[in-house]
């Protein structure tokens, strides 16, 4: 099993960053290490660390365009396992050629994100080791894989496995098999209800995308570890959900890694049977590595146990895994719709990125602040109702040293409650028609605008 990968002057990784990976403990999604972040943090450059370190041979190269000049003009990318490691780096001399520094070299599934096949092919027959051992060595992400259709060949010799897991992803039974044409090439056929017939030509991207990914997954090994970028391309959510679902299965006993964009493609469950989840930004013109720990995993359970509030860590929430930076934490739901009703009132032209529908109470947004700081987010802020004043400044005291900020509303409650059994009334910032009070226009415009200028600072 791999511990970490660690990734030196490879595109924009201008300083040592290392990736700790989720190791498989027979519970599912044990194994499962999730790549988050926004466009251009540096996910698909750690992705392909994994496709550089799948080629067995030794002609790896990094061309300058791949080479951080920040960094000296040198790559390293090193593979930890349980007790030894192993360096792919560029030579002392400078230039595009790498060496490895030993012989002991992962076994690596790697899918990348533009997952197609030319839809004519020709006959040649390799199984999943031979898939393995010979990675198609690309100078561009978007690049066709001539190999794939090796690997279709040896499938529809013994479907039957390949099948109960493509289909259980599609959601219904979709019948292929390899047919050849007069001229010679070679093409899948698909035979959909009716006696619709369609050739390789006529399959959808998701389709071929999920044909790729199933084989990767269908017959692993656990002295393997798989790596798909992107795996939801091209997938209907509930597709993704499905699919989801299979690696969950499959990470009891081998190691994923997925890279995504997807909120769908993150599991609560897996990150707390020790799945990994790790956030790819930049900072300082260069991509850093940050991830939960087990204080996060800790957090992530209690929330799964709230029953009142099951939309703490729902896909609303979840989507602040993909943002650039800039969050503000609410106490609850009602704040999220209430609060930019408040400012189109009074006139502030405001965006608040507000995270998910609230924290589940004012208790648990120092929770929700903590996981964010684990994952790097440096512009984090919480608004607190004015009767929790203790909250505020337990929030300002913690977290004020990661330049995080607290606000204070002048009111007890963002809108009125009225008096119930066991629950004392309280006033709020709007009336019982949504309109913010005369009395409080002043400050809510004051701490609107001192929110907008924190997230743009």
């Amino acid at each position: 099993m791999i511990k970490s990968i660690s990734c030196f002057g490879f595109r924009s990784f201008a300083t040592m960053q290392t990736l700790e990976l989720a190791v498989p403990t027979g519970e599912r999604g044990s194994g499962l290490t999730v790549l988050i972040g926004p466009n251009g943090g540096g996910k698909s450059t750690l992705v392909e660390c994994f496709q550089k370190i799948s080629i067995k041979n030794e002609n790896v190269s990094f061309t300058s365009g791949k080479r951080n000049h920040q960094a000296g003009d040198s790559v390293s990318i090193t593979v930890r396992f349980d007790d030894t490691a192993t360096t792919l780096a560029t030579v002392d001399g400078g230039g595009s050629e790498a060496v490895w520094s030993d012989r002991n070299r992962p076994r690596v599934y790697f899918l990348p994100a533009r997952r197609v096949f030319n839809p004519y092919f020709g006959r040649n027959i390799w199984n999943r080791d031979t898939f393995i051992d010979n990675p198609e060595i690309t100078q561009f992400r978007a690049s066709v894989s001539d190999n794939f259709s090796h690997r279709l060949f040896d499938i529809s010799k013994n479907s039957r496995g390949f099948n109960s897991l493509f289909w259980r992803i599609l959601g219904k039974e979709l019948h292929w098999t390899i047919d050849q044409e007069d001229s010679g090439s070679y093409y899948v056929k698909v035979m959909k209800d009716g006696g619709v017939i369609h050739n390789s030509d006529g399959l959808g991207e998701g389709i071929i995308s999920l044909m790729f990914i199933a084989d990767a997954i269908y017959n692993s090994n656990p002295n393997e570890i798989i790596v798909i970028d992107e795996p939801e391309l091209s997938l209907h959510p509930q597709l993704q959900l499905r699919l989801l679902d299979a690696l969950m299965d499959i990470t009891t006993t081998t190691q994923v890694v997925i890279s995504t964009h997807s909120p769908t493609m993150v599991s609560m469950d897996s990150i707390v049977n020790g799945g990994v989840i790790a956030r790819i930004h930049e900072e300082n013109n260069a991509s850093v590595i940050d991830s939960i720990d087990d204080r996060c995993r800790s957090l992530f359970k209690s929330t799964l146990r709230n029953i009142n509030n099951p939309h703490i860590f729902g896909n609303d929430a979840r989507s602040c895994f993909f943002t650039e930076d800039g969050l503000i934490i609410t106490e609850g739901q009602e704040d999220v719709v209430i609060y930019p009703q408040i400012a189109r009132q009074i006139g502030i032209e405001s965006h608040i990125p507000f995270f998910g529908f609230g924290a589940g109470g004012a208790s648990r947004i120092t929770d929700i602040a903590y996981i964010l700081h684990c994952l790097g987010f440096k512009k984090v802020g919480a608004i607190y109702d004015g009767d929790k004043r203790d909250d505020y400044e337990l929030f300002c005291r913690d977290y004020g040293r990661y330049g995080y900020k607290a606000w204070i509303i002048p009111a007890d409650d963002v809108r009125d409650k009225p008096e119930r059994a066991a629950m004392q009334g309280k006033l709020g910032l709007v009336d019982e028609k949504g309109s913010i009070k005369k009395e409080y226009s002043e400050d809510m415009t004051k701490l609107f605008r001192d929110i907008n200028a924190f997230l743009h600072r």
